[in-house]
């Protein structure tokens, strides 16, 4: 690992430490509870998915969330998106309580926080265009409402992550599982955002790929100083 990249286990650690950290969790937790009956439906128990999580994170930090399969990585990933709702504890992006904001509030915290799917196939939509798909997260936000400025941008987010400007006007099964990944990743970076959550975002693809996006990820961290989890 480089100087800017740290490892944690799916485990509480101390989060007495990185106060001034960009992104805070502070003892995380999201319990799915578990119900019986059909008409009237009564809590039996709880599933415990994130029991009391912390960690910080740096500007400019890499962080790996470090666990075995089914441990909570991917529920604390959509507990920072807010596509989950915690039972408890605290999500602090850029000094700000994720947790205590409601919907309208999140919107331009959507902006800067972004994700990259585990699964390049299924998580773009197959009936839409790849400069479609780019320029959507641009339209619904607002930040360029100039079409011609739209595409143009899109010619430079495939351009960036690797890939020709031609392929705006492709489907993804007209790509490769690397290239869809390379189109996520330009998904992600559509909204100039500044911390991206990565699920697991290799392990769909071929060994011989897996390397190529992983360079690619630094190198855009490099660039626009980006901050990975």
């Amino acid at each position: 690992m480089t100087d800017t990249q740290q490892a944690v286990s799916a485990s509480p650690v101390d989060s007495s430490v990185g106060e001034d950290a960009f992104v805070q969790i502070r003892n995380l937790k999201m319990h799915f509870p578990v119900t019986e009956g059909t008409i009237v439906q009564k809590t039996v128990a709880h599933v415990k998915a994130v029991d009391g999580v912390s960690f910080n994170i740096n500007r400019g930090e890499t962080l790996g969330l470090v666990g075995e399969s089914g441990c909570g990585k991917t529920t604390v990933g959509r507990c920072i998106l807010q596509l989950e709702r915690p039972t408890a504890g605290e999500i602090m992006f850029d000094g700000r309580d994720l947790t205590q904001l409601t919907q309208k509030e999140l919107i331009p915290v959507r902006e800067k926080v972004q994700v990259i799917f585990q699964d390049p196939y299924s998580s773009l939509n197959p009936r839409m265009k790849i400069g479609t798909m780019l320029e959507e997260p641009m339209r619904v936000h607002g930040i360029i409402t100039d079409a011609s400025k739209r595409k143009e941008r899109v010619r430079e987010l495939l351009s960036v992550c690797g890939l020709d400007p031609k392929f705006a006007d492709r489907y993804p099964h007209e790509m490769s599982g690397g290239q869809r990944q390379r189109v996520g990743i330009a998904r992600a970076l559509a909204l100039d955002p500044a911390f991206i959550i990565c699920d697991e975002a290799v392990s769909a693809l071929d060994v011989s790929i897996q390397a190529q996006v992983i360079n690619l990820l630094e190198d855009l961290r490099e660039q626009f100083n980006l901050t990975y989890l």
